[in-house]
């Protein structure tokens, strides 16, 4: 069969030349290494920058930034999922990007506890317009050897509180 002239079921490119949507979803995601959240062909959200911009610097971190940037990075993804797949992001492509503002630890005896702040930036993926900014906060006390875990529990839980706003922000700004 000649090509150009009729499907041909063997060429690579007939699989980007039948389904646009696949074309466009495999050409988003593929070769940044970041996870993008993606639905409905309607419906798509993307994770963008991950910003650890705390207070006290590094030391505040304790030289953890790559770490908590990944830490951010998946729960905002976990969170983003659900919202997509229900339709709860609007029409148009989103790129959600999160700053952690505050991160602090507290040892009590065998209690620990922990409190984080984030901020996420709404914008159209199309023409990069801002359209909200929602902020979550968290605050886990646990009985744990672990001060990472009852920070990543804090951060987790204030990604949570701000992504529960993100239906709302979408909404209105329509």
């Amino acid at each position: 069969m000649p090509p150009g002239t009729d499907f041909d079921p063997m060429s690579p490119r007939s699989v980007f030349r039948w389904s646009p949507v696949l074309a466009a979803s495999l050409s988003f995601g593929l070769g940044t290494g970041l996870p993008t959240v993606q639905a409905a062909t309607t419906s798509k959200v993307s994770v963008g920058d991950i910003v650890v911009q705390l207070e006290g610097g590094a030391s505040a971190t304790g030289g953890r930034e790559a770490e908590l940037t990944k830490t951010l990075r998946v729960a905002l993804a976990e969170e983003l999922t659900p919202l997509a797949e229900a339709g709860a992001t609007g029409k148009r492509p989103l790129v959600v990007s999160a700053t952690l503002t505050k991160l602090s630890t507290e040892r009590r005896a065998e209690r620990a506890r922990a409190t984080a702040s984030i901020s996420l930036v709404l914008r159209r993926a199309d023409d990069q317009v801002l359209f909200a900014e929602l902020r979550g906060r968290a605050s886990v006390e646990e009985t744990s050897d672990s001060v990472v875990a009852v920070q990543q529990a804090a951060l987790r839980g204030a990604v949570r509180g701000a992504v529960a706003r993100l239906p709302e922000a979408v909404q209105r700004s329509r």
